[in-house]
């Protein structure tokens, strides 16, 4: 038990740095938000927001907890905001000849149904059309180095207003990563990437 406190409390300290350096410039509820997100991901080791929210462990209400975060959630300024960190912070460890691997994924939502956007999208795993979402990501990778690099990530459901195509997901990606990157870097990507 005391074990558990102490890795806990290790734990929201580096997550801490991370969140502040993350969230700075943010109001102090949306830098709380990013934190308790951190650390409820990292704590449950999943995603849902009533596994996060538990994790938590907040001398309120479950369900209150749930509707704080979702409510944090809906903000859509904030990805941007956390990928501009993250490009900002990762711009200038990108080579000339750095890898930045583009990968599109998704994120299967077997039990959803009435979800915002909520599409169908391909398991390769099942072999199957799931419900879903689709995620691009950008990855660096250094040759002589061991750490990737995280630099984009969008979650993104062909079903949405405004949607075009994949091809053109990736293009804004690619451009968006770019425009950090002055050029530098070398695009691979998936034969499942269209």
């Amino acid at each position: 038990m005391k074990d558990d406190i102490l890795i806990r409390k290790k734990v929201n300290e580096q997550l801490g740095k991370f969140s502040d350096k993350l969230s700075e410039g943010l109001k102090k509820p949306k830098k709380k938000f990013i934190h308790q997100m951190l650390f409820g991901i990292q704590a449950s080791k999943d995603i849902k927001l009533s596994e996060v929210s538990r994790s938590l462990e907040e001398d309120i209400k479950l369900i209150k907890t749930e509707n704080r975060l979702s409510r944090n959630l809906q903000d859509n300024t904030l990805s941007w905001y956390i990928n501009d960190k993250i490009l900002k912070d990762a711009k200038n460890k990108i080579e000339r000849d750095t890898v930045l691997a583009v990968d599109i994924t998704h994120i299967h939502k077997p039990y959803a149904q009435k979800m915002d956007f909520l599409t169908r999208v391909w398991d390769g795993m099942k072999k199957e059309a799931v419900n879903g979402y689709w995620v691009l990501e950008i990855i660096g990778a250094n040759i002589y180095d061991e750490h990737l690099l995280p630099l984009y990530s969008e979650l993104y459901s062909q079903d949405a207003r405004g949607f075009k195509s994949e091809n053109k997901q990736i293009l804004k990606a690619i451009a968006i990563v770019n425009s950090y990157t002055k050029g530098k870097g070398i695009y691979v990507i998936d034969r499942e990437g269209r």
